[in-house]
């Protein structure tokens, strides 16, 4: 009986061994997949076909876009998803990030320069008083 007690403990001490390998490994093989998903999205260029690319917001958390499609778009967006999910110019925050006229809904009039500025982190409060200042 102790033999066989033996040959469990040691069954079970090299499936449990196999078990966390195997689970190393799979875990290493899906940060990998993830690492290169990451690495491929990519803003759209502008390219000469004759069509217009219709957006909506789930797009948007997909892909990064150039500004003249998502200001081509701006009537289908919101503006919170547009924030957190594009990089912005100072430009296209001011004229539709910041304006209620834009907003597609209730939250979308609560943002705020403090917003832009947090989701933004290439902007500074510099850049958006300069663009405010000489458009308005």
């Amino acid at each position: 009986m102790n033999d066989l007690k033996k040959k469990y403990i040691l069954i079970f001490y090299i499936m449990e061994k196999i078990t966390r390998k195997t689970v190393e490994r799979m875990s290493r093989q899906l940060y990998d997949v993830m690492e290169k998903r990451r690495k491929n999205i990519r803003p759209i260029e502008n390219t000469s076909k004759s069509y217009d690319l219709l957006l909506n917001d789930s797009m948007l958390r997909k892909r990064k876009y150039d500004i003249s499609t998502l200001e081509k778009n701006i009537n289908n967006l919101s503006m919170k998803t547009l924030l957190y999910t594009q990089n912005l110019t100072a430009e296209f925050c001011v004229k539709y990030i910041l304006n209620d006229e834009y907003a597609s809904c209730i939250e979308d009039t609560y943002i705020c320069i403090g917003d832009v500025l947090n989701a933004q982190k290439h902007l500074t409060v510099s850049d958006i008083a300069t663009v405010y200042r000489c458009n308005y």
